[in-house]
């Protein structure tokens, strides 16, 4: 008879053998056959990492805005694979928006401010979820460090080895921070474009974001991780993504864009300054204010007039999306990236918009 020790050493044999050798049997196909439990688990464990890197940033009504629209994207789809999902702004200055596995999405406030309507976050957002809804996350995770899964044995099946988890959970999100590759890059950019118009928004808004991070990637030398991911075919992802909007906007008519609210929400934004929570760099503090154009503004007039230098007109162009030609019309919503720390005088009336 078998002593009552030996059992559960021999249980927990087991269940380490089975979990083992699903991953061997999955990694030989390239197809991450493990259940969404164990899915969810890798994103929590890694959530605490994305959390510890950069941190949350403090601002609590951008972060009930941010969620609001990624939840409304996922009431869109028919088949969420998640029952919860997690949006989180996080303190970072990298132009970046990525997801782990389970659910979890994080948008930089560098990526925020890079951006310049709802319509725009929203195919960001549902870019990320078309991650999550096709398991790139795990798949990628088997293919590429599954060797390091298998060293830590038991650990997906026993808290024995929380800390060896929380060292292949940091491998993931360092892994998924670098992107999936080009074909499943254009998967989520078509993916994250039909979510974001059955949501009630343009098609455009994912052609718009990238073609506008591409002006902008030459003036900071910054680069979107999907970028890197899809490098050097970044024209084509910029090309298809015009061919589905083309044929959305076919079947879709009068789509939101809610510029207004959103560039409401980056009022006073910190700018630039530190990458993660180890960046001790010292940074000039910089903020972005919103401008409502007037009648007969330029932007050369706008540089002069908030700025003090007609120079700026060009950096005001580029991280709104436009050119230094075009006219402005009256009520138009800037932003303007001024020095120094920005001082509330007064709150944003929520009523008013639609996602609150």
């Amino acid at each position: 008879m078998y002593s009552h020790r030996f059992n559960i050493k021999t249980l927990h044999f087991i269940i380490t053998f089975l979990v083992l050798h699903t991953i061997l049997v999955c990694t030989a196909y390239s197809v991450p056959f493990i259940s969404k439990e164990t899915e969810l688990s890798m994103g929590q464990s890694a959530d605490k990492e994305v959390i510890h890197q950069f941190g949350i940033y403090q601002n609590k009504v951008l972060q009930v805005y941010v969620n609001k629209v990624g939840q409304n994207l996922v009431s869109k789809l028919v088949n969420k694979e998640f029952s919860k999902f997690f949006f989180k702004v996080v303190d970072s200055s990298e132009i970046n928006a990525f997801a782990l596995p389970g659910g979890y999405v994080y948008v930089t406030i560098g990526l925020l401010a890079s951006i310049n309507s709802e319509g725009e976050l929203a195919s960001v957002l549902g870019h990320e979820i078309g991650h999550v809804t096709m398991h790139h996350g795990a798949k990628m995770m088997v293919r590429s460090i599954g060797s390091q899964i298998l060293s830590v044995g038991g650990a997906i099946v026993s808290p024995k080895y929380a800390r060896q988890w929380l060292t292949v959970s940091a491998a993931i999100f360092q892994q998924i921070n670098l992107g999936y590759g080009r074909e499943a890059e254009l998967d989520a950019d078509a993916q994250g474009m039909m979510n974001a118009t059955d949501a009630g928004y343009q098609p455009e808004g994912m052609v718009k974001f990238l073609k506008n991070l591409r002006k902008q990637e030459i003036m900071s030398g910054q680069s979107y991780h999907g970028f890197q991911a899809s490098h050097p075919d970044t024209k084509e992802r910029i090309i298809k993504s015009g061919l589905i909007a083309s044929s959305l906007s076919r079947k879709y008519n009068n789509r939101n864009v809610n510029q207004g609210f959103y560039l409401h929400y980056l009022q006073g934004l910190i700018y630039g300054g530190k990458k993660n929570i180890k960046d001790k760099r010292k940074y000039k503090p910089r903020y972005l204010d919103i401008y409502t154009v007037k009648k007969g503004d330029t932007l050369e007039g706008i540089a002069i007039k908030e700025l003090g230098d007609k120079r700026y007109a060009l950096e005001i162009a580029v991280i709104n999306g436009r050119k230094e030609t075009t006219k402005l019309d009256p009520g138009v919503m800037l932003k303007i990236v001024k020095d120094g720390i920005y001082i509330k005088d007064k709150p944003f009336n929520l009523s008013r918009d639609p996602n609150i």
